[in-house]
């Protein structure tokens, strides 16, 4: 606790009851406001040219904490998790959860140095943003965590991310927002494509190889929708492609029956999701009726619901480099323990696990060490595909169009 006031005194912020007092949202909430006033990146972001671009490779992180008097006393080393485990996000969760424990059960067969054990400590992220806020807090300073795993929620990505740098923390994260590694923090790492990344591979597809030109773009009315739509408007543009129609969704609506009358009515070419789970599977399947020869494509958000039945025109970004014998061998674990198929980023989080154990038999239970470890990563042959972190935290694996898994197969 000593070393995060020395890193935050500038707040003129006191935090000396910072363990005791976490029933309250609202001292939770003003330490990470305060964290994120240090750190606003919304004008690096925006600028289409900026006067400056640091290298990737210069992000990196040169403080103290390395030595072995900052090692996380205690033998058991503890990863927190912080995903939706209630409210209408909880199946995707649950399935993170499921697929970290069966990783933590595979590291247990090798013992780690020292005696230690890994552990997973799960907190929800669900409901207000004061909610996530205080559950960042108990992982880093009641749990002692070393390291922390989002889910693909671009909110509680950033704020674990603007904590990470504060405190001195590895975040390791599924949301696919490019801001989380846009601002040249060295505490962040993503295991997933960015929104920029599968924006370009839907539009190359839509407009270059298919010529469409009836096109509609579903966003939710959330930070993740935004982001995405906003990428797609860009990659579109890029591309010189005819104007498309946007359909905006609240995710918590119960009025969707209109929208799916409405987009059937329209007989578009193409349809691009940039939803949440639950949106998706209440739209997906009475359009996929509809419109047969419609051509579907899923953010990674869209994409982990289990209500879609495998089709050939649903489409997701994924691993072109994907060893098949490490994803089949995952899959059918994974459905033998819960009697379903895994939802795509239930691979991404068992590789994530992985990866993890590995650097910290590297490491010890040093956070910064573990860092340091994390940004050396190279060609790690992960369920989801290979994973190669650059220095500023981004997954270098090579990216492509994949058809959805089904639900009966739980594979493209």
């Amino acid at each position: 606790m000593r070393n995060f006031k020395s890193h935050i005194s500038n707040l003129r912020f006191q935090i000396s009851n910072l363990k005791s007092g976490y029933a309250t949202v609202p001292r939770a909430a003003v330490l990470l406001a305060a964290l994120l006033v240090c750190n606003s990146p919304t004008l690096s972001q925006t600028s289409p040219q900026p006067y400056a671009v640091i290298p990737r490779d210069a992000v990196n992180y040169s403080g103290p904490g390395r030595d072995t008097s900052h090692d996380l006393p205690g033998p058991e080393i503890k990863i927190g998790l912080l995903a939706p485990l209630t409210g209408v996000r909880q199946n995707e969760g649950k399935a993170l959860l499921e697929a970290a424990r069966l990783a933590i059960e595979d590291e247990a067969a090798s013992p780690f140095p020292g005696g230690r054990r890994l552990s997973i400590v799960a907190r929800d992220q669900s409901d207000s943003w004061g909610r996530a806020t205080n559950e960042i807090v108990r992982l880093v300073f009641d749990d002692r965590a070393a390291v922390l795993l989002t889910s693909l929620d671009g909110d509680s990505a950033h704020l674990a991310e603007q904590v990470g740098n504060k405190v001195g923390i590895p975040i390791v994260t599924l949301s696919t927002d490019p801001s989380t590694t846009e601002i040249n923090l060295p505490w962040i790492f993503r295991l997933a494509p960015t929104d920029t990344q599968q924006a370009r591979a839907f539009a190359r597809d839509i407009y270059l190889e298919r010529r469409f030109k009836k096109v509609i773009l579903i966003t939710n009315s959330n930070h993740d929708g935004r982001i995405g739509g906003e990428e797609f408007q860009k990659a579109a543009h890029a591309l010189s492609a005819p104007p498309f129609d946007e359909i905006e969704v609240n995710p918590m609506g119960s009025k969707l029956d209109s929208t799916v009358s409405q987009i059937i009515a329209a007989k578009p070419e193409a349809l691009v999701f940039w939803t949440g789970a639950e949106t998706t599977a209440r739209l997906l399947q009475p359009l996929l009726k509809a419109l047969p020869t419609t051509q579907f494509y899923l953010s990674q958000e869209a994409a982990q619901t289990r209500s879609v039945a495998g089709q050939n025109n649903t489409w997701i970004l994924g691993s072109s480099l994907v060893e098949k014998t490490l994803r089949d061998s995952f899959e059918k674990r994974y459905h033998a323990r819960t009697g379903e198929f895994p939802i795509p980023a239930a691979a991404q989080a068992y590789d994530a696990i992985r990866i993890l154990a590995a650097s910290l038999r590297s490491s010890g239970p040093n956070r910064a060490r573990l860092r340091d470890t994390l940004a050396a990563l190279s060609n790690y042959q992960g369920a989801s595909g290979p994973v190669t972190f650059d220095h500023a935290g981004n997954d270098l694996d090579d990216f492509t169009l994949v058809r959805l898994p089904s639900a009966e197969s739980g594979r493209p």
